[in-house]
């Protein structure tokens, strides 16, 4: 079995292969990332394939994703701090370990209550 290893670039694995990801040293290098920036949130695909995208996510605390929705699937995984996620108009308040699910084309936003990671999983096809 083939394994890709292509750090900090959306990722797809060999035909027929497999990959590994670092996701503490991803989540390494997006806070450094996002310190260096000065900005509110930063994120990266970890694995980009075909209607398949895993994006990881750092998000400053008062950071905000505005009302929107997405063609696919959802899940949202918090690896940690803590965020309020809305969707079809109902608050959730996610904490570490947490997934939630998400169907196709159900509004929704997002706002960091502390410093957050997440991992952001969608689908389409």
């Amino acid at each position: 079995m083939a394994e890709n290893r292509n750090v900090g670039q959306p990722l797809r694995p060999a035909s027929g292969g497999c990959m590994l990801i670092d996701i503490a040293a991803e989540i390494s290098r997006l806070k450094s990332k996002l310190d260096a920036a000065g900005a509110d949130r930063e994120a990266v695909s970890l694995v980009k394939d075909y209607g398949l995208n895993v994006m990881l996510m750092a998000l400053k605390r008062g950071a905000r994703l505005h009302q929107h929705h997405t063609k696919g699937p959802l899940t949202v995984q918090l690896l940690s701090g803590r965020v309020k996620f809305t969707a079809a108009a109902q608050p959730h308040d996610l904490a570490p370990g947490s997934m939630l699910a998400l169907d196709r084309e159900v509004e929704h936003s997002l706002e960091a209550m502390e410093d957050s990671v997440l991992l952001l999983t969608t689908s389409i096809g």
